[in-house]
Formats: C-alpha cells, sequence, structure tokens
C-alpha cells in the first residue's frame, strides 16, 4: 500500500508540474503528460500502472459519451454520416496502401490505418476553447467528424482487441461484426428507453454530489462489465454507459461530478502510456514509415476538411483551417496500438509528433490563411466624390 501511495504521489505531482509548464508555455498538455511519462520511466521501473490506464481508458471514453445525445445524433444524422464517411475513406484507404508499401503485412497495415485514422478528441476540444475558434463555420464540420470518429473508432477498437495475433478469417470477422452490432443495437434500445428511468432515480434520491458519483459509477461499471461479459472491450462499453447519461435530463449535474475524476484519470492514462513505452525498443527503422505516415496522415486529413466543408456550403479557406483543427491525434490512436504491441514504439512516436506539430498547426492557422488565401486589394473607385454621392 506504502508503495502505490508513493507512485500516486509522484504521478500528480508531475501531472501539477506538467500542467503547469503547458499553461507557461501556452501549450496543450497532453504531449507534455505522454513526455513526462517517458522522463519518468528513465528515471524509475514501474510495473503497477494498469489501475491508471484501464480507469484513464472507462472515463475518457464515458465523457466522450456523454456529449452524444440520441436526439442529437438523429438531427444532424445525414451530416455526421457523409462527412464521417468522407473521412474514414480519406483516412483509411491511402494509410492502408501506404503501409503496404512499406513493407507492413495486410493486417499489421490494417491496424495502422485505424491507428492514424481518428483526430484526437480531447486535443482537439481543448485547441478550440483555448484558442477561442468555436465561433468558427467550420467548427460544425469539425464537430460532426469528431462524432462519427469517436463512434467508428471505439467499434473498430472493439473489434481489433478480439484479435490476438494477426491471423484473421471472413468467419471470424464476419462473427465478431455480428457481436459488435448486435451489442451496439441492444445498448442503442436501452438508451432510449432508460433516460426516464435515471431521471426518476435522481428525483427520489435527490441529486447531492455523494449520490450521484455513486449512482453514476454503478451504473458505469456495470455497463463495462456486462460489455465484458460479452467479449468487447471496456471503451466501447463505458461510451455506450456515457450515452445513457446523456439522455438524462440532469446530464448537466452528472457532468460536474466527472469532470475532476475524467481530468485526473483522463491525464494518468497519458502519463502511463508515456512510462510503457520501452525507449530501447525505439530503432532508427521507425524514423522512415514515421516520417511517411505523418506527411501522408497530415495531407489526408486536411483534403477532409476541403471535401467536408462543402456539404456545410462552405469555401476552400474554411476547409483548410478544418483540415488543419483536425491533424493531432491521440487518445484512440493509443487505445488501437495497444491491441498490436510492437505498433507501440511506432504509433508513440507518432502521437507525439502530431499531436505537437498538430497543436502548432491550429494556433497558428489565422496566419497560415492569411498567407495561403490573400485578399485582393480592393480597387479604388474612378468616381468622383459628386457622382458617388448622386449629385
Amino acid at each position: 500500500m506504502e508503495h502505490f501511495i508513493s507512485i500516486f504521489a509522484a504521478f500528480v505531482t508531475t501531472l501539477t508540474a506538467s500542467y503547469a509548464i503547458s499553461v507557461k508555455l501556452k501549450f496543450p498538455v497532453i504531449p507534455l503528460y505522454i513526455i513526462a511519462g517517458i522522463l519518468i520511466s528513465l528515471i524509475f521501473h514501474i510495473h503497477d500502472i494498469h489501475i491508471f490506464e484501464v480507469l484513464g481508458v472507462i472515463l475518457l471514453l464515458f465523457y466522450i459519451g456523454l456529449e452524444f445525445s440520441i436526439a442529437e445524433l438523429q438531427k444532424n444524422f445525414k451530416s455526421i454520416i457523409s462527412v464521417g464517411l468522407v473521412d474514414l475513406i480519406l483516412n483509411t484507404v491511402p494509410i492502408f496502401f501506404v503501409a503496404k508499401l512499406l513493407g507492413f503485412n495486410s493486417f499489421t497495415a490494417f491496424v495502422i490505418s485505424v491507428i492514424l485514422y481518428p483526430s484526437s478528441s480531447a486535443i482537439v476540444s481543448k485547441l478550440l476553447i483555448d484558442l477561442r475558434k468555436l465561433a468558427n463555420p467550420e467548427v460544425d464540420t469539425v464537430l460532426a467528424i469528431l462524432v462519427f470518429e469517436d463512434i467508428a473508432a471505439a467499434t473498430l477498437l472493439a473489434f481489433l482487441v478480439n484479435f490476438t495475433s494477426g491471423t484473421v478469417t471472413p468467419a471470424e470477422t464476419l462473427r465478431i461484426f455480428v457481436k459488435i452490432a448486435l451489442f451496439i443495437s441492444i445498448a442503442l434500445i436501452v438508451i432510449m428507453n432508460a433516460g426516464k428511468l435515471v431521471d426518476l432515480v435522481f428525483q427520489k434520491m435527490g441529486t447531492s454530489t455523494e449520490f450521484l458519483v455513486l449512482f453514476v459509477a454503478t451504473i458505469l461499471f456495470i455497463i463495462v462489465e456486462a460489455t465484458l461479459g460479452f467479449g468487447l472491450s471496456e471503451s466501447i462499453g463505458a461510451f455506450i454507459a456515457g450515452m445513457l447519461f446523456a439522455e438524462s435530463s440532469y446530464k448537466e449535474n452528472i457532468e460536474s461530478v466527472v469532470i475532476p475524476y475524467r481530468d485526473l484519470f483522463g491525464a494518468l492514462f497519458f502519463l502511463t502510456f508515456g512510462l510503457s513505452i520501452d525507449l530501447e525498443s525505439f530503432s532508427s527503422s521507425i524514423i522512415l514509415p514515421l516520417i511517411v505516415l505523418l506527411i501522408i496522415s497530415f495531407i489526408t486529413k486536411i483534403l477532409t476538411g476541403l471535401v467536408s466543408v462543402r456539404f456545410y456550403n462552405l469555401g476552400a479557406k474554411r476547409g483548410l483551417s478544418a483540415g488543419l483543427m483536425l491533424l493531432p491525434r491521440g487518445e484512440f490512436s493509443i487505445l488501437v496500438a495497444a491491441t498490436t504491441p510492437k505498433l507501440v514504439p511506432l504509433t508513440a512516436a507518432y502521437v507525439l509528433s502530431s499531436s505537437i506539430l498538430g497543436s502548432i498547426a491550429v494556433k497558428e492557422s489565422s496566419r497560415v490563411l492569411n498567407l495561403i488565401f490573400k485578399e485582393k486589394p480592393k480597387k479604388k473607385s474612378k468616381l468622383t466624390r459628386s457622382q458617388l454621392l448622386g449629385d
């Protein structure tokens, strides 16, 4: 127990210092958490970190699910599906073939395409808030893409968790997709009918902080346990539990008690990811794939922005801005990489690089847009003053 307390004390102290540095530098904190984890791993050899990883995953995915509303999904269904499919195709198919050209086998190339596919909801959302870009017209497109990505990535993650090797048969693939589809269908039916029941519980018991924490945690971990019993990952169970509470009239009360736990264990998740990176496993062999995949994946995200904004009747300038907002990768890339340990070093380098470069791109997007889309100077009118005044 003393050993655990010592580890936890060291972790939260490191996280606090990382956050203070990020504020001072006006830079997103998630890359700093990962770097801090790597630095700690060079000094200490800590192995008892699995609990932080699991809780971090569960609370991150729960909060993402909490931001989804079935009503909003139904209202914006066509837009979300349209831009989501564009994003999915443009950011998986090219990456798959590029990974094949780099020498990876088909299954590994598929995993790499899934790793590089989703933008980081955590990083992108924080950047949009911190840089005050939420009012930008292209943000609706970006949020629609993030909504689709979170659902698709959670499903793909559940699919990959069921494989422990690169051997995939068509029958096994079909069986897993049917199982995922069945579970999600049952979950959506429950979600659409359980909102009133959750509200009734709060009406009877009140909304004290203590009860909110206990009740939400109870439902969350029951659903996660059911998901694991179904043979799927805890991430999709946490995501669905979040969607359940998103239908409640007490959603804001729930968010108020969940956010502190999400921030703490989410930060611990990124820190422990850094801790899990074995620098000795890095070699010069990942440099070429890293550079190629960074360039291709950045190009495909920018293309996604340029194409997707057309569904919202926006031009190329807004499309480029949307593409830049989608560059950072983070939590889902890390979760997917965990299913294929040999890809962890490449993923770690990729997530660090994309989160740092992507954050800088978003921060400097106004300068980039002004440089590329220079406004033509207005021509001075040749009319006389009297003619302009209509004299």
